[in-house]
C-alpha cells in the first residue's frame, strides 16, 4: 500500500490536512499536533514524544513528500528525508531551487506539489489495481 509522510514547514499542515481529506494516503500526524495548531510552545518532553513520532513516520511511509517553498529555510523537513532515504523510501521532492539530493536515485523532483500529487495518485491507482489483478480468482 502507497502511504505519504509530508515533509515541510509546519505552517503548511492544513495542506496536509486537505489533501488526506481529499483521498490522498497521507499518514503523517503531525498536521494534527495540538502544539501546530494552538502555537502553544511545546515543553522539552513534547517535543522529544513529537520528534520520535516524526521519525517513526517517515522511516515507515514508501513515500515522502518533502516540499520547499520559496523562501523557506529548510530544518525539520531534512531530518524527515534523510530518515525516508536511510530506510530506502522514496522521495518526491518539490522544490524551485538546485537541490544535490535530487541525484539520488531514490529521488524525483517536481516543479508543483500539484505534479507531485499528480504521481503520487497514478502510483496509488497502479498499486491497486495490481492489488485486483492478484485477488482475482481466474489468475494463474
Amino acid at each position: 500500500m502507497v502511504s505519504v509522510y509530508c515533509a515541510s514547514k509546519a505552517r503548511h499542515a492544513s495542506w496536509w490536512r486537505a489533501l488526506r481529506a481529499a483521498g490522498v494516503p497521507v499518514i503523517c500526524t503531525w498536521p494534527d499536533w495540538a502544539r501546530n495548531i494552538d502555537g502553544v510552545e511545546p515543553s522539552g518532553d513534547e517535543w522529544s514524544r513529537h520528534w520520535q513520532r516524526c521519525i517513526d513516520e517517515a522511516s515507515e511511509a514508501s513515500i515522502c513528500l518533502f516540499v520547499d517553498q520559496p523562501g523557506e529555510n529548510q530544518c525539520g523537513s531534512l531530518v524527515e528525508m534523510g530518515c525516508a532515504l536511510a530506510m530506502g523510501r522514496q522521495v518526491h521532492l518539490v522544490s524551485e531551487n538546485w537541490w544535490s539530493i535530487q541525484n539520488h536515485p531514490n529521488v524525483r523532483k517536481f516543479g508543483t506539489l500539484e505534479d507531485a500529487i499528480a504521481a503520487i495518485m497514478a502510483q496509488v491507482a497502479g498499486e491497486k489495481s495490481r492489488q485486483d489483478a492478484m485477488a482475482r480468482p481466474d489468475r494463474d
